[in-house]
C-alpha cells in the first residue's frame, strides 16, 4: 500500500509534492514552537523585566520563520539534489531530473519528522519539561546513548546529527533512485552514503570549526 502511494504522489507535478512536504514541515514547525516553546515555558528563563515584550519578539521572529519555510524547505531539497546529482552524473547513471526532485521532496518528509516527534512526547507524554529538557532532547539519535554532560552545546548539536532522520532518508532516498533506475539498492545505498551523508558530516565539522 505504502509502495502504491509513494508511486503515485510521484506522478504528481512536482508543485504538488512541494506543497505536500512544505505543509508537513510548517505544521510540525507551528506545534513546536508555539505549543511546545509555549509562553510558560520560556517565562521558566525569562531574567529580564518586561516579559510580554520579550514574548513578542519571539513570536514575531517565529512569525516570519513560517513565512520562509517554503523557501527553506525548497533551498534544502535543492542543495540534495544537486549533491545527489553530481553522485549520479559521476556513477553514469540516468534518473529524470524532475523524478530525482520529487523523491528528494518526499523524503523530506523524514527529516523534518523531529518537529513532530518532540511536541508529540514532550506535551503528550512527558507533559511537564523545562527549556533545557527541550534544547538537549534529541529522539531517535546517537545522542542519547553517550553522555553528554561534559560536552560543549555546539558538540552536542553536530553529534545531534546521527540520527534515525538522515539515515531513514537516505534508505528511502536509495530506495526509489534503485526503483526507478538501474542502479541495485545496495550501491543506491553507497550513493547516498558517499554524497548526501558525507555532506552532512563535512557541514556540521565546518559549524563545529566556526563555533568553538
Amino acid at each position: 500500500m505504502e509502495e502504491n502511494f509513494i508511486s503515485n504522489l510521484l506522478k504528481k507535478p512536482v508543485w504538488v509534492v512541494f506543497v505536500i512536504s512544505g505543509l508537513f514541515y510548517l505544521t510540525g514547525l507551528v506545534l513546536f514552537s508555539q505549543f511546545v516553546w509555549d509562553a510558560n515555558t520560556y517565562q521558566l528563563n525569562f531574567k529580564g523585566d518586561d516579559f510580554d515584550a520579550y514574548i513578542s519578539n519571539i513570536r514575531r521572529i517565529d512569525y516570519l520563520r513560517y513565512a520562509l519555510s517554503p523557501l527553506w524547505v525548497l533551498g534544502v531539497t535543492a542543495i540534495i539534489w544537486v549533491v545527489v546529482k553530481a553522485g549520479l552524473l559521476i556513477a553514469q547513471i540516468e534518473l529524470d531530473t524532475f523524478l530525482l526532485f520529487k523523491i528528494i521532496l518526499i523524503g523530506f518528509i523524514i527529516l523534518a519528522m523531529p518537529f513532530w516527534i518532540k511536541s508529540i512526547w514532550l506535551i503528550l507524554v512527558q507533559g511537564s519539561y523545562t527549556p533545557d529538557d527541550i534544547k538537549y532532547f534529541f529522539p531517535g539519535s546517537i545522542v542519547l546513548f553517550i553522555d553528554i554532560s561534559e560536552m560543549k552545546e555546539a558538540t552536542i548539536n553536530a553529534l545531534s546529527h546521527i540520527n534515525i532522520y538522515h539515515l531513514g532518508f537516505m534508505l528511502f532516498t536509495a530506495w526509489q533512485i534503485s526503483k526507478n533506475s538501474e542502479l541495485r539498492f545496495f550501491k543506491s545505498l553507497l550513493l547516498m552514503l558517499f554524497t548526501y551523508g558525507l555532506s552532512v558530516v563535512l557541514l556540521r565539522c565546518l559549524i563545529l570549526v566556526f563555533v568553538m
